[in-house]
């Protein structure tokens, strides 16, 4: 039998791109019709080998309407009291997106409805602050902080435990912050699956973060997000299911109406891949591993380069 030539082998990095296209219509609901907390139930995306070295990740584009509110259920409550009147009571504002003038307005006639006293609720567009005043001289209204959940949106500290008192007077007293109507300012994509070592403040931690988008459409329009060529590396080598959580500044769940969106993943795989010398041919796990073999005493060399020379 004649002596083959022995292949020789080069070793190389290769990176294999793939592109994720994701649509919440077709992923599992695990939030239900707010459609920010959904799995993707794919089978092998990723899967783990001794050729695999690292996955990195990016979001190469999203298109994500919005059909979130600024005052929603979370943040929709004033509780407030009156003097010479028993229990407080609750001032609901009806869901929606608002700016300072139409929310004074549902404040007004939501308020009214339930107050023993009319009360009237004012926006200096100077200061950027409301003025809260009872419209009969001589009742004092108290916001109990405790039980509000819109102190941002009025004017509340979020972080105050102390209640606000607008005392018995003719004219209405300001609240001790501007309002704010900006809502949902940046989105925030979080997934186990493809969690890396990227970092959160509101954790000082690693987290699962995986990217974030800043809305830039008005109320019930579409921000469209393009790559900014920024990867995150992944913890995980091997990938079958993916979960998305879309979170906002405040890292609570996005309530999108059951309105969809739709991004695209670039999973990038860092892999060894083997080429022979002389052609540049890629060289599969088997061959490599009987190329090893070669190690091995003189009389199985011989058996295996005949192998390898029929691969080739």
């Amino acid at each position: 039998m004649s002596q083959q030539q022995p292949v020789s082998i080069d070793e190389k990095i290769i990176i294999q791109s793939r592109l994720i296209s994701l649509n919440s219509k077709y992923a599992t609901k695990i939030n239900g019709s707010k459609l920010s907390s959904v799995s993707f139930d794919f089978n092998g995306i990723a899967s783990k080998n001794r050729e695999t070295l690292f996955h990195t990740i990016a979001i190469q584009s999203a298109e994500i309407t919005a059909s979130y509110y600024n005052v929603d259920a979370t943040n929709n409550t004033i509780n407030i009291s009156e003097t010479g009147v028993g229990a407080a009571v609750n001032v609901v504002i009806p869901v929606g997106n608002y700016d300072a003038a139409t929310y004074a307005a549902a404040f007004i006639l939501a308020a009214n409805a339930i107050l023993a006293n009319n009360a009237t609720l004012s926006f200096n567009a100077t200061t950027g602050k409301f003025a809260l005043m009872s419209d009969v001289v001589g009742i004092t209204l108290t916001i109990n902080v405790a039980e509000t959940t819109a102190q941002s949106i009025i004017g509340i500290d979020p972080t105050s435990t102390i209640d606000v008192v607008f005392p018995k007077a003719a004219l209405a007293t300001s609240f001790p912050q501007l309002a704010n109507f900006l809502g949902i300012t940046k989105i925030k994509i979080n997934s186990n699956a493809l969690a890396g070592d990227n970092y959160d403040s509101a954790s000082l931690n690693t987290t699962t973060l995986v990217d974030t988008i800043s809305t830039t459409a008005t109320s019930f329009g579409l921000t469209i997000f393009n790559s900014l060529g920024r990867e995150s590396s992944l913890k995980s080598k091997k990938i079958d299911e993916i979960d998305l959580q879309l979170l906002d500044q405040n890292n609570q769940f996005i309530n999108f109406n059951n309105i969809n969106w739709s991004l695209t993943i670039v999973l990038n795989t860092h892999r060894r891949q083997h080429f022979t010398n002389d052609s540049g041919v890629i060289i599969n796990d088997k061959v490599v591993a009987i190329q090893n073999a070669r190690e091995k005493p003189q009389g199985i060399e011989d058996e295996l380069d005949d192998v390898i020379f029929d691969i080739i």
